[in-house]
C-alpha cells in the first residue's frame, strides 16, 4: 500500500539542502537591507529630523539591526525594532517634505521585519501583535498636526498591507517544509515496512531449509528402531535422544521465527533449562564419549536469567569439546562467588587417536578445543565465542576463553546474580 502523500502542484517539497540555501540567502538579503537602510536612516535622522548625531546612530542600529537579529531571535527583534520606532518619534521632529513619526526608510523596516518573523516560525498573531505595537507607540504623535496624524495612516496602511503578504509568503515555506518532512517520515515508514517484509522471507527461507532436514531427522531417528532389525539398547537409546535433540531444536527454531516474523511478536513461554539439568546435560556427552566431571556449589539459582545463560554456555562448551576434541577429559565447575555465578569449562588435549582434520578448532563452536587462536580465525566462522562473549555482556557480565598452557581450551564466564526469572 503506498501510503506517501499526495503531489501538491503549486507547492514544492523543501529539501534540507534547498532549506539552508534559502535561510543562507535570507541572511545575506537581511544583512544587505540594514546595511543600507542604516547608512540613509542615520544621516536622514541628523539633518532633515533635527536628531542629536548620538541618537541619529541609536535608532538606525535599532531599526536596522533588528532585521538580522530575526534571523536567530524573533522576540528580541520585535522588541528592539518597536523601542527604535518610539525612539525615533520622540526624539525626531517633523519639517516640510519629511513624513513624520514614520519615516520612509522605518516603514520599509517594518515591512521587512514582518516577513523575517514568519519565516523564522512566528504565529499570525504574534506578528499582528509586532504590527500593532509599532502603530501604538507612534498613535500620540499622530495629534500633533493634521500631517503627522495622516503619515500615521499612511504608516499603518502600507504596513497592514504587508502583513497578510508577509503572512502568505511565509505560510506558503512552512507548508512546502512541513510537507518535505511528512514525506520523509513516510519514506522511513516504507522502509521499515520494507525490513519487515525482508524478515518475514527469511523466517520463510529459514523454516524451509532448516525444518525440513529437522523433521527428515526426527522421524528417521524415531522410526530406526521399527525399520532396522538387531538394534542393541543402547542403539535404541541413542537414536531416541537423536529425536529428542531434533525436537528440541525445532521448538527453539520455532521461538526464532517468531520474532523474526513480527518485531511485536511474542515469544513462546515454554521453562528454559537451568542448572538444575546440568547432570543430564553432562551425562548426554558421556555418552558421546568425552569424559566429564562435574562441580558444583552451594547456594546456584534454579532458574533466571544468570542460570539459563550458564546453562547456555556450558552446554556450548561441551558442544565444542565433542565435535573439536572428542575423547578430551573435561571438567565443568558452576559455584557462587559473592554476588556473582562462575562458570568454567575446562579440557584437555583430546587423546592422539582421536585428533585429526575435524579436531581443529571452530570458532563457530566456542571453546572447547586444543588449538591455536590463529588456528581459530582461520577456520572458524566466528560465531560459537561470540554467543558466548555476547550472552555475558548482556547480563553485565564478562567472558574469558583461551588455550591452556598446557594443552587444551578453558572459558571461564562471571554472570552477576540479581537477575529476573524471565526467559532467556
Amino acid at each position: 500500500m503506498n501510503t506517501s502523500l499526495p503531489d501538491l502542484p503549486r507547492t514544492a517539497p523543501v529539501t534540507p539542502g534547498a532549506e539552508r540555501r534559502l535561510r543562507a540567502w535570507s541572511w545575506v538579503a537581511a544583512s544587505a537591507l540594514a546595511v543600507v537602510l542604516f547608512a540613509i536612516s542615520v544621516p536622514l535622522a541628523a539633518t532633515i529630523y533635527g536628531m542629536h548625531v548620538l541618537g541619529a546612530f541609536a535608532t538606525g542600529l535599532a531599526l536596522a539591526g533588528a532585521l538580522p537579529l530575526a534571523m536567530r531571535f524573533p522576540r528580541a527583534a520585535a522588541i528592539v525594532a518597536v523601542a527604535g520606532i518610539f525612539a525615533f518619534a520622540l526624539l525626531s521632529a517633523g519639517s516640510e517634505g519629511a513624513p513624520w513619526p514614520w519615516a520612509a526608510t522605518t516603514i520599509v523596516g517594518q515591512t521587512a521585519l514582518l516577513f523575517l518573523l514568519g519565516m523564522n516560525g512566528m504565529s499570525w498573531r504574534g506578528m499582528f501583535v509586532v504590527w500593532l505595537a509599532g502603530v501604538a507607540v507612534t498613535a500620540p504623535f499622530a495629534f500633533v498636526d493634521a500631517g503627522a496624524l495622516a503619515n500615521a495612516i499612511a504608516a499603518a496602511g502600507i504596513t497592514a498591507v504587508g502583513l497578510p503578504v508577509a503572512l502568505l509568503v511565509t505560510q506558503r515555506w512552512v507548508i512546502a517544509r512541513e510537507l518535505f518532512r511528512e514525506r520523509a517520515v513516510s519514506a522511513a515508514e516504507q522502509e521499515r515496512r520494507v525490513l519487515v517484509e525482508e524478515r518475514n522471507r527469511i523466517a520463510r527461507e529459514l523454516h524451509d531449509v532448516v525444518a525440513h532436514g529437522l523433521s527428515i531427522i526426527h522421524v528417521q531417528a524415531t522410526s530406526a528402531p521399527y525399520r532396522v532389525d538387531g538394534l542393541s539398547d543402547a542403539a535404541r537409546v541413542e537414536f531416541a535422544e537423536i529425536a529428542e535433540s531434533a525436537r528440541t531444536a525445532m521448538t527453539e527454531m520455532r521461538q526464532l521465527l517468531g520474532v523474526l516474523r513480527s518485531s511485536d511478536a511474542i515469544v513462546e513461554t515454554a521453562p528454559q533449562p537451568g542448572l538444575d539439568e546440568l547432570s543430564s546435560l553432562v551425562a548426554s556427552v558421556e555418552r558421546a564419549g568425552v569424559p566429564v566431571t562435574l562441580e558444583v556449589g552451594d547456594g546456584l539459582p534454579s532458574s533466571g536469567l544468570a542460570a539459563t545463560a550458564a546453562f547456555r554456555i556450558v552446554q556450548e562448551a561441551l558442544s565444542n569439546v565433542v565435535r573439536h576434541a572428542p575423547g578430551a577429559p573435561t571438567h565443568v565447575s558452576v559455584e557462587v562467588l559473592a554476588d556473582e555465578l562462575v562458570v568454567g569449562v575446562e579440557n584437555d588435549a583430546p587423546p592422539a587417536a582421536s585428533a585429526g582434520p575435524d579436531a581443529a578448532p571452530d570458532v563457530d563452536a566456542a571453546p572447547a578445543m586444543d588449538a591455536a587462536p590463529d588456528v581459530e580465525a582461520r577456520d572458524g566462522t566466528g560465531h560459537g565465542l561470540v554467543g558466548i562473549d555476547e550472552r555475558a555482556s548482556l547480563l553485565g557480565g564478562r567472558a574469558e576463553h583461551g588455550p591452556r598452557p598446557g594443552g587444551g581450551y578453558r572459558v571461564l564466564a562471571t554472570l552477576p546474580l540479581g537477575s529476573d526469572g524471565g526467559p532467556w
